[in-house]
């Protein structure tokens, strides 16, 4: 009697429900809730699933909708129904021999007195049409942040193919396949690492069909393709897999590619087409964003005018060994005749000339390099490696240059200059490149093919110039840089025949600085013949000063550079100051270095002799320590020879010296000039000198540098 008064009831309950169900106008069913068995359905939901209603009733309703992906879902949809909670959720539904398609489900369950649920409304929707316009704006949103974020192309084309198969699942691998610049395609899947997904394959005639056409290519029976396609190389595809297959196409309706997408349903080609097309999009925009950031890197990393990595690239590279604890070398080379070879044939003609130079480098090559563009004239290699093998490479480098390079269609011969760092875990690869850039420095000033090794101690001295540099130009404001006199006396009598004018700088902040630190800065720099005016303006200040006082007048000695020398004022420059202080240019000595001559021997004579014709004196400094010519000397109308110091420091012990000394005494009295030993500082020295011939002397044995005020003392004696 109980029995069938609860049978009544349940009836009830169960037209209650169907009620509702009809009353909200979907596609629904009703389950048993213990058992989960399909107790009743409408046609709507028939049709959606394409099944009668004699197949689905007393049917598990959850075996509809397994797979590996759902079981965590379904879990907690069962879990909801026994605990009498309503869930509404987004499931892959199963209909028989057709596409699963995408359901939203309202499960609503109805219980008893007991609170034991006896039934289940469940309400299901299709709405594939409006998941899938999610999954594309998603889609989308992914791959432009992958673009963003500078994603390499395949990571992009890796998640496009997982969300395809997430979208699809389950029973389905899709993939993309992207035509290459040699005919092949590559190949791109939801799983970067397959071994069983070929990288590469080659064209055939079946996919050169797909590319051709403009709608997708559905291949019912995967087995008649088995000779044409790579399918059966795809773990977990078999024969019951049909294949999709959709052309790619660009902007310009160019196919790049096609996607080939295996599944074990039948794909409904109308519906999904346009989603397709949106997706080839995608694709087709990362493609071209791929190839744009090729180009864009080939113009960051790669050298255009001779095909090489340029200095970007190199540092990436030599960065990556750098974090791996690699050591080795850095070396930057550079052909001495460079500027040479872009003057005489063009800039195009230097680009070759490096490029030859490279490509002979690897010739040789017998351990890993990577070699760069440095500059527009040097190279720049890194050698990983924990010898020491710069022997080996001043082998290479002389075999390297052995034969002519063609420019041009000429032979030429160049010679290599090459600057040397070493790297490890305590040296920065950014400081090793400047180490070797210093190096470089050192090199370019050697004759011939050379090879030079960074040390600490030059790196110490650049650091010096640049200090120098620094804070010369304050200095010349300042007038930071003064005049030190020394005496030049004759050596017979011992008194002041002239005076050599010094430019001393006692800088505030670095302190005294010494001239042979701040003169070369100075030249460098350009700076040099602002130092040269502003010692010959103190100097004639101070002759002015005694001329006035009606005192004695000495010479005055003044050293020009090679740089102001030629300067094309300079002659008029000097004799507008004489003019300025009205002294008499017969007063000053303008010092030269011996090799002013080579430079360019005829501008050279023709400004010597238009000083002497104004009255001023011409001296050759530091005789015997350059390049000079004694024809040049001798065409030259110098007024004073000054030896070098170098000379008369070994004059008292060497005889090849003292030969060299009356050899250069004997010239100067044979040329109509006045010798002037330097750096005299013994008696002996003195006696050797006058016994010589030598008639004027200088160094500490008479006087020391000193100032304006002190030799003022000493002349008014």
């Amino acid at each position: 009697m109980v029995s069938k008064s609860m049978d009544i009831q349940n009836n009830i309950l169960l037209t209650t429900i169907r009620n509702l169900g009809e009353q909200s106008k979907e596609s629904y069913i009703i389950l048993d809730a213990k058992t989960h068995l399909i107790v009743e359905c409408n046609n709507a939901f028939c049709m959606l699933t394409n099944t009668m209603r004699s197949q689905i009733l007393n049917k598990d309703y959850f075996t509809m909708l397994s797979n590996d992906l759902q079981t965590s879902t379904i879990d907690m949809i069962q879990e909801k129904i026994h605990s009498g909670a309503m869930m509404t959720t987004k499931l892959y539904h199963q209909r028989f021999d057709k596409q699963p398609f995408w359901a939203e489900m309202q499960t609503l369950p109805f219980q008893n007195n007991d609170n034991e649920t006896l039934f289940v409304l469940v309400l299901v929707k299709d709405v594939t049409y409006y998941h899938t316009e999610d999954f594309l704006t998603q889609l989308e949103k992914v791959v432009y942040e992958a673009i963003e974020k500078d994603d390499p192309f395949n990571k992009k084309m890796v998640t496009i193919c997982s969300k395809i198969d997430e979208f699809f699942m389950p029973h389905v691998f899709s993939s993309i396949l992207i035509k290459t610049e040699t005919n092949q395609f590559q190949v791109f899947t939801s799983s970067s690492d397959r071994e069983d997904v070929p990288q590469l394959c080659d064209m055939n005639d079946f996919y050169y069909k797909v590319m051709q056409q403009h709608q997708p290519i559905i291949a019912e029976n995967l087995e008649e393709l088995a000779s044409l396609t790579d399918f059966e190389n795809l773990s977990g595809i078999t024969n019951d897999y049909s294949g999709w297959f959709v052309p790619i196409h660009n902007q310009q309706q160019q196919a790049i590619g096609f996607f080939a997408i295996y599944s074990r349903y039948p794909k409904d080609s109308t519906f999904y087409n346009n989603m397709f097309q949106k997706i080839g999009a995608l694709v087709a925009l990362a493609f071209t964003y791929a190839k744009t950031q090729k180009k864009i890197w080939d113009l960051a990393y790669n050298d255009i005018s001779t095909g090489l990595p340029n200095r970007h690239s190199f540092v990436n590279k030599i960065q990556m060994e750098e974090q791996h604890g690699q050591s080795g070398f850095i070396k930057i080379i550079k052909p001495s005749e460079f500027h040479q070879v872009v003057e005489l044939y063009g800039r195009e003609a230097g680009d070759e000339l490096l490029r030859q130079v490279a490509n002979r480098l690897l010739e040789y090559q017998d351990l890993p390099e990577y070699i760069a563009r440095f500059t527009s004239s040097s190279l720049i290699i890194s050698q990983i490696t924990a010898e020491e093998s710069l022997n080996d490479y001043e082998m290479r480098i002389k075999e390297l240059i052995r034969q002519p390079f063609i420019i041009n269609d000429k032979q030429i011969y160049i010679t290599l200059k090459t600057g040397v760092s070493y790297f490890d875990n305590n040296i920065k690869i950014a400081d090793a490149i400047r180490f070797a850039d210093n190096a470089l420095s050192f090199a370019a000033n050697k004759p011939g093919t050379h090879i030079e090794i960074f040390t600490k101690e030059r790196n110490d001295l650049l650091e010096q110039q640049m200090t120098v540099l620094n804070h010369l130009s304050q200095a010349l404001k300042n007038k930071e840089i003064t005049v030190n006199l020394q005496p030049k006396v004759d050596l017979r009598t011992g008194e002041i025949q002239s005076i050599e004018a010094l430019a001393r700088w006692q800088s505030p902040i670095l302190g005294f600085v010494s001239p042979a630190m701040f003169i070369p800065v100075a030249e460098n720099a350009g700076k040099v013949r602002e130092i040269d005016i502003h010692i010959l303006e103190i100097v004639l200040a101070w002759l002015a000063e005694r001329q006035r006082l009606g005192k004695k007048l000495v010479k005055v000695a003044v050293n020009i550079s090679p740089d102001h020398f030629y300067y094309p004022h300079f002659v008029k420059d000097i004799q507008q100051l004489v003019e300025k202080y009205a002294i008499d240019p017969s007063n000053i000595i303008l010092e030269v270095t011996e090799n002013i001559g080579l430079v360019d021997f005829q501008t050279a004579f023709a400004i010597i002799q238009e000083l002497k014709s104004f009255g001023f004196k011409t001296s050759v400094d530091d005789f015997g320590t350059g390049f000079s010519s004694l024809s040049y000397l001798q065409r030259l109308p110098f007024t004073e020879l000054k030896i070098d110091r170098s000379f008369i420091n070994n004059i008292n012990d060497d005889a090849a010296t003292l030969a060299i000394v009356r050899s250069i005494i004997q010239l100067a009295l044979n040329l109509g000039m006045t010798s002037v030993a330097e750096g005299i500082e013994s008696e002996e020295q003195v006696e050797i000198l006058r016994a010589l011939g030598c008639t004027v002397g200088q160094g500490y044995f008479y006087y020391k540098p000193m100032t304006i005020e002190q030799l003022n003392t000493i002349l008014d004696v």
